[in-house]
């Protein structure tokens, strides 16, 4: 039996159900959530391009020469996805012993997956890449000597910049106190993003499920036990992301529009191609290999808001 697939179930007794059930995962709640910029195709490097300028300096009495008044400033900041790869190894013949016996090539030669099992296979691989992958955006570190050291993510970004707003103080996370924390993170938010329908607040699902527990305990106009709660504060979206660290939640502009604060680049043109193929012609070991290249950027520092305990 190859490295990294184990075969648990070998009471074959013929034809079973159509497909495999399978573990529950949580996805990317962060790209599928429709929460970040996904710049794809970059094969080196991408220059996010910023544009700014005070609204007032521009304004002048009319005359008939007028001279220039007021500056702009056009900068940009970096994505430089690095690379890290999937690549694993099993037997098709560890199937022999499984519900789909029935269906592998009778033969030693060409010896191949069913249909059913090639597409679990993938997709289950891909599902397990997809809920790493949103843990990275968020937590990597070059810092690290871990699977989450190929660039720094949002987190750490944020962390890193000495223009992003940080919430003082923090604290650990209550039912009774995370209204009151949500509250001195949102007072931080710049003013011209406080109103914008796109500015979310993330945080953990520990921390979401203690917010609607806040809700429900509400001496008055609480929620019922019955229902979740509302996943708004102050009318600004709360969105829960798997693997986002507890006592601990950012706030920034966040859509999936090149006018999101919150970048990703990628490079699947050329790099993310899934591979499920046979080994070597000498060999009955079949591998999935996929290559991949990712990177994420703020766009704005001193328009996002930090609130991390034990920092």
């Amino acid at each position: 039996m190859a490295q990294g697939f184990v075969m648990n179930d070998t009471s074959y007794a013929g034809e079973a159900a159509s497909s495999f059930i399978v573990k529950a995962i949580t996805g990317n709640d962060t790209v599928q959530g429709g929460n970040v910029y996904v710049r794809d195709g970059i094969k080196k490097k991408f220059s996010i391009p910023r544009w700014n300028a005070e609204y007032e300096d521009f304004i002048q009495d009319r005359t008939a020469t007028p001279t220039s008044k007021g500056a702009f400033t056009i900068d940009g900041k970096v994505l430089d996805p690095q690379d890290y790869m999937i690549y694993t190894e099993f037997n098709p013949r560890d199937f022999e012993h499984h519900w789909y016996a029935g269906q592998l090539n009778p033969t030693l030669i060409d010896r191949s997956l069913p249909a059913t099992v090639e597409s679990v296979v993938i997709q289950e691989v891909l599902k397990r890449h997809d809920r790493y992958m949103n843990k990275a955006l968020w937590n990597n570190s070059t810092a690290l000597n871990t699977i989450y050291k190929y660039y720094d993510g949002f987190l750490k970004k944020a962390t890193d910049s000495n223009d992003t707003i940080n919430v003082s103080t923090p604290v650990t996370l209550t039912t009774n106190n995370v209204q009151a924390e949500f509250q001195r993170g949102y007072e931080l938010v710049p003013i011209a993003l406080r109103f914008d329908a796109n500015t979310k607040i993330f945080c953990s699902y520990t921390t979401y499920d203690l917010y609607m527990q806040s809700q429900i305990a509400q001496s008055y106009k609480g929620d019922d036990i019955t229902s979740e709660g509302r996943d708004t504060f102050r009318g600004r979206k709360v969105v829960r992301i798997a693997d986002f660290p507890d006592n601990c939640f950012f706030i920034a502009k966040a859509m999936a529009t090149p006018e999101s604060n919150l970048w990703i680049g990628l490079n699947s043109v050329d790099d993310a191609r899934l591979e499920l193929k046979q080994l070597q012609a000498n060999s009955e070991l079949w591998f999935i290999k996929m290559n991949m290249k990712v990177d994420v950027q703020i766009g704005w520092n001193n328009e996002t808001v930090l609130y991390k305990a034990n920092a």
